[in-house]
């Protein structure tokens, strides 16, 4: 579940001050620290599914397909002169290669390529066809193989356009079970093309010298009916040059629309602009400053470009709208390049002026580019203006006669150009081998010839694995998610408070500089925890709580949880130094009495001695030497081994009534780690003789209940419960202890 980050003001009393009200902020770090804590989840689903994308890939569940292809090349005809170019159809290669799938697609040329192929011969095929028989009663078993085998290769033919080499070339693929089959399916394809395109050729050329004969009769006849309709405006009408211009008629409400949208833009740029000089003013930033930094250098020089490029933009736009191209978005994108490169440029001038500051930095530079934006857009909307005005002084200066008068000439010069093309070029092979290809005479050959394929293209084993493994981690997360939702374990200060009735007198985040490492004592460790370090802050808060209490704070405290691996012993280890360091006159001991699995001297990098706590208890009598120093100088350790004797039976009543006895003439305060108090009774025993105890819980870790239990049956023995040190807390609710975000700037810089 996401985490949340609460920053802002609190309830009276809290220690925190400001107006700022709660904010809420996903931490998507607590995402990656929740699918941590549930890796096993994440990680069973997807080895699981990768297997199975292995096994299903292998050519037992799935038959391998191969794929053979060739290249043909199509022979484009010559290039007609002008005259003729509208005259005789010059199909693209599109609609030419269109022409040829609906060829290769035919029942006749399909039942053609089967017989060359003997694809009827195919066991399977037949197989199919006797187990449908049933289904389809009105046709024979080979008129179903046929069907099937139609259906099959309209599936796996596939022609497109070459994506390498030249345009006129084409591209036949074909996917089969078989490699050989695939190749000879391609080659009898290659085949069939090529001479079904020369028997069109020959049926072709029949009719050339009709259609050039009744064109040209066509032609005469246009060429006529233009000049009497020129001769008989010209009677009445004069002649006037007209000025061209961008806009039209046509075109007018959408380039309405356009100016529209400029002016809207420079409005809101300015807008924007006004937004960002107030904040930099805010910021002590002269404004006037940053503005003269565009009067100079290269940010001038891209502004003068940029006016040009506006011009251009202009005019492609306007040209669009009747003919659509891109080149106003390449435009567009130049622009776009010069207002980032203003920003780039200005860069080291902007950082000089704002001295460093970081918030007026980002503000500064952005007040450039809007700026720039501006002069651009100011430039845009003047050149709208100026075609319009354009336009305005076109509709003036060129009545309607004149563009009439205009469209008659041209069409007579162009029914004139054509019919003397025509009376010209009439027997000539030009026009000839053009009519043949613009129908579908087009001449083919193989350019790359099939071969057989060695590899087959499906199934794609990579991909499918790939992609079982992207499904079984999705699964994964979900699951962890699904987990995560129902698990009963306390992950909220709040949650564990009113389920147990006791204060979190802390909460304690992962300590990173006491973990065990290759290169790194135990002692160095402790000392970075010390260095002021975040975790140490959170046992200085505890230990202060602490010694607040009456009389100071308990001079005799037992720490204990629920069960083991809660982290009893390093709360015990780390808030006895907090408390040594601010009680620096007082002497500390830390001793060890989980007897069944003691850690405090593996724990403190201590070697096992010949005298301890086990020692002292067994033989009830007190040894100095048992006591061992730590980091911290007023802080002593008593540890203990197991193994022992104690180590079955537990401390008893009586021993635990000396021992403290002496510890309380040796010391000031005594800081006991104790064992967990459901799985052995010892606490239970320790609680009634002690003045305080704390119970450490591991959040996210250990369940409710369990918890609920251990606080009630150490109620039963003593009511001195002063709290819950909550651990773990950094893995479960990482937005507690992202230091970062509350302004850690406080330590020592050297």
């Amino acid at each position: 579940m996401s985490q949340l980050k609460v920053v802002g003001k609190k309830s009276p009393g809290d220690g925190m001050d400001g107006p700022e009200r709660m904010k809420e902020t996903i931490d998507l770090r607590s995402y990656g620290q929740l699918i941590w804590r549930r890796k096993w989840i994440v990680i069973l689903p997807m080895l699981l599914a990768s297997l199975v994308g292995w096994v299903v890939t292998m050519p037992r569940f799935m038959r391998p397909v191969y794929q053979c292809t060739a290249t043909m090349m199509v022979e484009f005809p010559r290039a007609m002169t002008k005259e003729l170019a509208g005259l005789v159809a010059n199909p693209s290669m599109d609609e030419r290669l269109a022409r040829l799938q609906s060829m290769i697609q035919s029942n006749e040329f399909l039942s053609v390529l089967i017989s060359n192929t003997k694809m009827r011969e195919d066991k399977w095929v037949q197989e199919w066809a006797r187990k449908n028989q049933k289904r389809y009663p009105d046709m024979t078993e080979a008129e179903l193989v046929d069907l099937w085998l139609m259906r099959y290769l309209r599936q796996s033919i596939h022609m497109e356009q070459s994506q390498k080499g030249m345009a006129n070339q084409v591209e036949v693929a074909v996917a089969d079970y078989y490699p050989e089959r695939a190749r000879d399916l391609v080659q009898s394809i290659t085949q069939g093309v090529i001479e079904a395109s020369r028997a069109t050729q020959l049926r072709l050329t029949q009719g050339t010298e009709d259609f050039s004969s009744s064109q040209l009769a066509d032609y005469r006849t246009k060429l006529q009916e233009a000049e009497r309709r020129l001769e008989d405006f010209q009677s009445s009408q004069a002649y006037k040059k007209v000025r061209p211009t961008m806009l039209t008629e046509a075109i007018l409400p959408r380039a309405e629309q356009l100016r529209s949208d400029a002016r809207e833009d420079l409005s809101r740029q300015q807008s924007d602009l006004a937004s960002l000089g107030t904040q930099l003013r805010g910021l002590n930033v002269s404004v006037d400053r940053l503005e003269q930094l565009l009067d100079r250098g290269s940010a001038a020089a891209q502004l003068g470009q940029g006016r040009a490029l506006e011009e251009t933009y202009v005019r492609q736009t306007l040209i669009e709208v009747t003919a659509p191209s891109m080149a106003s978005q390449a435009t567009a994108l130049q622009l776009a390049r010069i207002v980032e490169g203003i920003r780039t440029d200005s860069r080291a001038a902007v950082t000089n002026l704002v001295g460093g500051n970081a918030a007026a930095q980002g503000l500064a530079e952005e007040y450039l580019a809007t700026r720039a934006r501006i002069d651009l857009a100011r430039a845009r909307v003047g050149n709208f203006d100026a075609e319009f005005r354009a336009f305005s002084d076109r509709l003036v200066s060129a009545p309607e006669a004149d563009i009439e008068l205009r469209r008659l000439q041209q069409a007579a010069d162009q029914a004139r150009g054509v019919y003397n093309a025509l009376n010209t070029q009439l027997t000539s092979a030009q026009l000839s081998s053009a009519y043949e290809s613009s129908v579908v005479g087009e001449r083919i050959s193989v350019l790359e010839p099939p071969q057989r394929p060695l590899k087959p293209i499906k199934p794609k084993r990579t991909a499918i694995v790939l992609m079982s493994v992207m499904m079984g981690l999705a699964l994964g997360v979900l699951g962890a998610f699904v987990i995560e939702q129902h698990d009963s374990s306390f992950r909220d200060v709040r949650d564990l408070e009113e389920a147990i009735g006791l204060k979190v007198i802390g909460t304690i985040p992962a300590i990173p500089e006491i973990k065990k490492r290759p290169n790194r004592t135990a002692r160095d460790g402790f000392l970075a925890f010390l260095d002021d370090s975040p975790a140490y802050r959170e046992f200085r808060r505890t230990a202060l709580a602490l010694l607040r209490g009456p009389d100071g704070g308990p001079g005799t405290l037992l720490v204990t949880s629920a069960r083991s691996e809660e982290g009893k012993s390093t709360a015990a280890t780390c808030l006895a130094m907090a408390v040594a360091k601010e009680l620096p006159r007082e002497r500390i001991i830390l001793v060890d009495l989980d007897f069944r699995k003691p850690s405090l001297g593996r724990y403190l990098g201590m070697p096992n001695e010949a005298v301890d706590v086990t020692t002292m208890v067994r033989d009830r009598r007190w040894n100095d030497a048992a006591l061992r120093p730590t980091v911290v100088p007023n802080l002593m350790v008593i540890t203990a081994q197991g193994g022992s004797p104690l180590a079955a039976e537990g401390v008893t009543e009586e021993a635990f009534v000396w021992l403290l006895a002496e510890l309380k003439r040796h010391a000031d305060r005594i800081v006991i780690d104790g064992p967990p108090n459901l799985p052995v009774p010892d606490p239970l025993i320790m609680a009634p003789l002690v003045e305080s105890v704390l119970v450490v819980v591991k959040a996210g870790s250990t369940p409710s209940e369990t918890v609920r239990r251990s606080v009630d049956l150490q109620r039963q023995f003593a009511d001195n419960l002063i709290g819950v040190l909550m651990n773990n807390v950094s893995e479960v609710l990482p937005y507690y202890y992202q230091y970062k975000h509350y302004g850690d700037g406080y330590r020592a810089r050297g």
